[in-house]
């Protein structure tokens, strides 16, 4: 029996999205893989799942889609960031492993109706976890804990205000976000502080594995791209992979804006009590102070710090050990 944590992760399989997948299927154990669309289209974001499952050699965990849209607005992609299909230039083959004909929401909930030992990875819009909890409420008694990439105590890149994940359905996230489940997130202010360099890119072209091939692709994408050269969602699965990658976290109340005319998707972080006195930092990293008038209890466990060198050192490790077997 592997003692290795027990993930669903939920996914728009984009350039970022496929490393953290890379990353999960060495480091985690998957119980399978449900896709959304986001960065680009569902038909995509399965193909680029399943895809990147094959090259790991993981044809083991089961993929499945489930909403290819918002809960109320049409699809905004990101397929200017990713590339038409999704993982830049690289030219995707209809994969061999088959898609499962389980819609992606009914083994969510099948799953953690049934267990106890699994917890969830998001890396997309949250879309089908929102359709999963209003089509079986009694889920957030069940899901133990929800790691999240998206959001960000700062500023976002699909908007000035919000990061892209948030604010392709920000009704969904809203419903998450308030939905009483623990929730980690790791946003902008977090991934912006890991960046791809040629020097990793060499280690891992190195390297004889397919999975390994994959990742320098993937790694040639993003280098040299300013402001689009970190992998956010590898960030934010490091935090159950190595915990020491995320060296500093902070308990806050997150409320997701879904009005404002300017801020729709924001993730507003009651960051009072971190309020810095020194001219050069906005935010401390510890509290400071209790502010007044008193804020709502925090609700999510927020991501500040990421050592580089420790994802670096992680990322490495595991690309040795698929180039060993």
């Amino acid at each position: 029996m592997s003692d290795k944590r027990k993930v669903i992760i939920d996914c728009d399989t984009g350039v970022d999205d496929a490393l953290a997948i890379l990353l999960c299927l060495k480091n985690l154990d998957v119980v399978g893989i449900t896709t959304v669309g986001g960065n680009v289209g569902l038909e995509n974001t399965q193909r680029n799942t399943r895809y990147v499952t094959e090259v790991a050699g993981r044809t083991d965990v089961p993929v499945f889609a489930g909403y290819a849209r918002p809960l109320l607005v049409p699809l905004q992609d990101a397929s200017y960031v990713h590339g038409a299909g999704g993982l830049g230039n690289i030219q995707v083959p209809e994969p061999q492993k088959p898609l499962e004909k389980q819609h992606a929401v009914d083994f969510l909930i099948e799953t953690f109706m049934t267990r106890d030992d699994v917890s969830l990875i998001t890396l997309g819009p949250l879309t089908n976890i929102a359709h999963a909890l209003l089509k079986e409420p009694r889920l957030v008694h069940r899901i133990p804990e929800i790691l999240t990439m998206g959001g960000s105590t700062t500023w976002g890149n699909a908007t000035p205000a919000a990061e892209f994940n948030i604010f392709v359905d920000p009704e969904a996230a809203k419903l998450v976000f308030e939905s009483g489940i623990p929730i980690r997130m790791v946003g902008l202010n977090a991934t912006r502080q890991q960046r791809a360099s040629l020097e990793v890119y060499e280690q891992i072209k190195a390297m004889d594995s397919p999975a390994a091939q994959l990742a320098a692709k993937l790694f040639l994408d993003r280098e040299g791209k300013p402001g689009r050269n970190s992998f956010c969602d590898a960030c934010a699965v490091m935090w159950w992979i190595d915990s020491q990658v995320i060296c500093k976290s902070a308990m806050m109340h997150v409320v997701v804006e879904t009005q404002g005319e300017f801020t729709r998707g924001m993730t507003l972080c009651d960051g009072r009590g971190f309020q810095a006195n020194r001219r050069e930092v906005d935010m401390e990293h510890e509290k400071l102070y209790e502010p007044l008038p008193k804020g709502l209890e925090p609700n999510v466990e927020v991501a500040l710090e990421l050592d580089q060198a420790r994802f670096t050192q992680v990322l490495l490790d595991t690309m040795r050990r698929y180039s060993e077997g």
